[in-house]
Order: structure tokens, then sequence, then C-alpha cells
């Protein structure tokens, strides 16, 4: 089914630009937000913050990652749904000696062979890079977008709008090598599912330390000596590294790179 791996663009639409329609951000004065010009293929280039000398940085598709597969590398007629990347939108803002950014991307996924009407979560990443010789990751988040695919229908978009994609401006002000990628990040998802798998339930938790036989503490010199409690943070996936993203999906012999 050639419609599953297309990888035309989705035209303009207006529902990106309007979830950018207002900046929240208090205390930004509207003469210091920098408006996006969309190019032919897709990106927004880099441009001043307007009355000042700072970029608002360009943003773009990460390559390798406009599109996404369930299952991965699944042929034509054993695919379930195909995600694909469409229009892209961002303002910037300057607030004291940092920037913050609101990006708002929009995608369409299609219904395959396998697929069928019900809920579904679209892996999405959202990253600022300081490229170079070695580039580095300034900012990255992963999401994982809820879609729910009405019965009868084929193919359905989503919007999602990050408001607060903030960071501090290096002292020399020149933000020119930095860009916001966008893409799909399904590693990101199994990083994430294989962790949750992992953490033991709070009732196995309460067992194990039920079952666990007291010892008396031993006297020493200096005193008791206070234990260090353990870390109370909840355990997240590792962070990628720096702008890297799941790889492409692996297509099918023959096949079109969707």
């Amino acid at each position: 089914m050639t419609r599953l791996s297309s990888s035309r663009r989705l035209p303009a639409r207006a529902s990106v630009a309007l979830v950018l329609g207002g900046l929240a951000v208090t205390g930004c004065a509207s003469n210091q937000i920098a408006s996006s010009t969309t190019n032919p293929d897709g990106s927004i280039s880099a441009n001043k913050v307007a009355n000042s000398d700072i970029d608002c940085p360009a943003m773009m598709v990460r390559n390798g990652a406009s599109t996404w597969q369930l299952p991965a590398g699944a042929n034509s007629t054993s695919l379930r749904y195909q995600g694909s990347l469409g229009q892209l939108a961002r303002e910037c803002a300057l607030l004291g000696d940092s920037m913050t950014i609101k990006v708002g991307v929009e995608g369409r996924v299609l219904v395959g062979p396998k697929g069928s009407a019900g809920s579904l979560a679209v892996p999405l990443r959202i990253a600022l890079v300081q490229e170079g010789p070695q580039p580095k990751s300034v900012w990255t988040k992963f999401y994982s977008v809820p879609l729910n695919v009405p019965q009868g229908q084929t193919q359905v978009t989503f919007t999602h709008v990050e408001d607060d994609l903030t960071f501090a401006i290096p002292p020399s002000k020149d933000v020119s090598s930095y860009v916001i990628y966008v893409g799909y990040d399904p590693q990101g998802a199994a990083a994430g599912a294989k962790t949750a798998k992992k953490k033991p339930a709070a009732s196995e938790t309460q067992a194990a330390a039920k079952s666990k036989p007291k010892s008396k503490a031993l006297p020493t010199a200096g005193g008791p000596q206070p234990m260090t409690p353990a870390s109370a943070q909840p355990t997240f996936a590792p962070a990628p590294q720096p702008g890297q993203f799941a790889p492409p999906p692996r297509q099918p012999t023959g096949g079109s790179n969707g």
C-alpha cells in the first residue's frame, strides 16, 4: 500500500499557528519575540529576535527520525501504524539571560492493514543541540503523545506543543549554532517501558522490608552515625546522547523510505 510509505509533507495548517499565537512567558515584552518563517522543506531558519542581536535557533526534523512504524520494520501487509511529521512552528522570547522557546509540531498517523481503531501512544522527542565538531545536547525531552483513532478512520493528525523549552544564553550571546530538532523516538519509549518493568511494586518492596531481620547497630568511638538515606527520586531512562534519536525504521527490501 503505497499510501503508507508516503513521505509527502503535510500542508500548513492553522492549528499549529493558533497554538503559537501567544507565548505565555510572564514578563516578556512583545518586542522581544521572534516570529517563524517556514522553508519549503518544512524547516525553520534561524532569525534574530526582534530588537536584539541574539538568534532564535533554527528548527528542523532530525535526520532519520521523520517517520515511525509500529511494529518497527514491518512490511506493507503486517504494518499497524505509520507516522510522519508535517508542519513545524516556534517562537522565541528573551527574559533576562535566558531564552524560552515555544515549539509546535504537527504529525500524521496512517492506519495500516493490521491497524485498528483505538488508543495508541506516539513517541516524540524535542531536543535543542549546539552543533559543532562535538555536538552538545542543551535541552531534550521525550513525549508519549496520546492519540485516539476513531472507528473507520484511515489517518489521524495530531498537534503537540512544548511551551517551556528554556535555557541559559551563553556569555558570548552567540546561539547561532543552536538547532531545535524534532523527531520520532521509539527507542525512548522502549527505554521507558524497560525501566518501568524493572521497578518493583510498592507491595513487593514493603514485603521484602518486613521479612528482612533487624540487626543491632554496633557502637562506634564517635557515637552512632546516621545512615545516608536512599534517593527518593523516581528512576527514569538514561538521557540520550547529544542530539541522538532512535535509528530510522528498517524498510523492507524493495520498499520506499517513509
